[in-house]
């Protein structure tokens, strides 16, 4: 740790790389840590699989919660196979049951592997869901909830899946190509009220929260740099799939009763790389409190989704909070609505025969 604290993030997931026993909960946590704020994502998936697949009766009994939890819901981010997690489930469910500070992880995984394989047995298709921010948000809930293939867990990690944006921001760096969206002169250094430092656009239209710290801001940001530009060309690959779905949420807007102007120039700037301007688009509200969750169909390739945080104080990105009744209850409804554009658009198609309902919030218990 003190490898990664003086700024050799990179120097710090070496050493460890190869020489952390799957077993040792003390170090697996650091290592799984590390990982994911060093944004290796194909190393985290794989070091993440074998510390699930060491989860035993015996290991929990000794591994301590935190280091469950965590192992269960990187399980989760990085799209392991729901039946790889719901085996772990099963050979540390002793342990959880007994256990308060682990038992709403243990249960709330359980019903969201439980919509995974659900979503397998009566869906066909897993289409390639882009997120285009603003927040992490579009990034995160699919993958959990069975709408992203293991595969694409790294090939669809593009520059708007951790970071903070405005609309501007994202339509700005399409536009661009990505040229301009973290230049030199175009983003600066802040350091937060909880004193954690990161980079921002000088116009406060995006800034990169999850690169934090002296790796990223040394020698002129080229780390950062360097990370944008792998994920700008992960965010190419993808718009050229034929099943491209494009993920936008915590939109201000409140459809219809404000129109969503910038739309047109949001489908042009996403033409050049798709080469169409009738782009598979879902636009998500979460934030306007007077509206029930509810689909608004804008046009034959859009669609307005309102699906509110359960509470003002709600943070989705939380595992306590997600993890909570009301929490699984929010992201399953806010899946269920995204399930209904994908079907709409016929990047998933229903299996003949499936009896259950998944289309409506709350349709899958």
């Amino acid at each position: 740790m003190r490898v990664r604290e003086a700024g050799n993030l990179a120097e710090a997931v070496a050493m460890m790389r190869g020489a952390v026993d799957p077993t040792d909960s003390v170090a697996g946590l650091i290592y799984l840590r590390v990982l994911f704020e060093y944004q290796d994502y194909a190393t985290l998936q794989r070091e993440t699989r074998r510390a699930l697949g060491a989860l035993s009766l015996q290991t929990a009994g000794s591994a301590g919660a935190e280091y469950l939890g965590t192992v269960l819901h990187f399980a989760e981010r990085c799209c392991l196979p729901f039946q790889d997690v719901d085996a772990a489930l099963d050979r540390i469910g002793g342990v959880a049951r007994k256990d308060p500070a682990l038992l709403d992880a243990w249960r709330a995984v359980r019903r969201r592997q439980r919509h995974r394989r659900t979503l397998a047995e009566r869906y066909r298709g897993a289409p390639s869901i882009v997120s285009l921010g603003l927040n992490c948000l579009p990034w995160h809930l699919p993958g959990r909830w069975g709408l992203r293939r293991e595969e694409d867990f790294a090939s669809l990690f593009v520059p708007f899946s951790l970071a903070g944006h405005t609309v501007d921001g994202i339509i700005t760096a399409l536009e661009g190509d990505f040229s301009d969206y973290c230049a030199p002169d175009s983003v600066r250094a802040i350091t937060s009220q909880r004193g954690h430092e990161f980079v921002v656009r000088k116009d406060r239209s995006a800034f990169w929260n999850h690169n934090r710290g002296a790796y990223w801001l040394k020698d002129d940001m080229a780390a950062l740099r360097a990370d944008i530009a792998r994920k700008a060309a992960n965010f190419r690959a993808a718009c050229g799939r034929p099943d491209v779905v494009f993920l936008l949420a915590t939109c201000p807007v409140e459809y219809p009763r404000e129109p969503l102007d910038f739309l047109p120039r949001l489908q042009a700037a996403l033409a050049r790389f798709t080469g169409t301007e009738a782009n598979r688009v879902l636009i998500t509200n979460q934030t306007a409190r007077r509206e029930a969750p509810s689909y608004r169909r804008v046009n034959e390739t859009t669609a307005f989704v309102y699906c509110c945080y359960p509470r003002k104080e709600y943070v989705w990105h939380d595992d306590a909070a997600a993890d909570a009744s009301d929490g699984v209850q929010f992201e399953r409804g806010y899946v269920s609505l995204l399930l209904r554009a994908l079907l709409a658009w016929n990047v998933m198609q229903r299996i003949d025969g499936a009896a259950e309902n998944l289309e409506s919030p709350g349709g899958l218990a």
